[in-house]
């Protein structure tokens, strides 16, 4: 194998670990494990990156950059996020 092909790997088993850790997520909840869990499954998605610019394999945008996948995942926001907000043009929420 080449370094492309090793990294297309690698970066195809980040991938199978963001699916495990978002399944994790329903089923266990989003408890501080799994927190962290997410957290370093993103910094090896991270490294992985690096390591092909690196290599001159792949994009060499910067993070965040058009056509970057970015892992957002299914699960409901947390209610207390949205507790302070108001509807744009709408105003706040009467009877709190």
């Amino acid at each position: 194998m080449g370094v492309s092909d090793d990294l297309t790997t690698a970066a195809g088993h980040v991938a199978g670990l963001r699916r495990a850790v978002t399944a994790l997520s329903k089923e266990l909840g989003n408890t501080i494990d799994i927190q962290r869990l997410r957290d370093d499954v993103v910094r090896l998605a991270d490294d992985v990156d690096l390591v092909a610019r690196a290599a001159g394999v792949g994009s060499q945008d910067r993070a965040g950059g058009p056509g970057e996948i970015v892992f957002i995942p299914d699960e409901d926001y947390d209610p207390a996020m949205w507790a302070d907000t108001e509807d744009e043009g709408v105003g706040p929420a009467r009877g709190k």
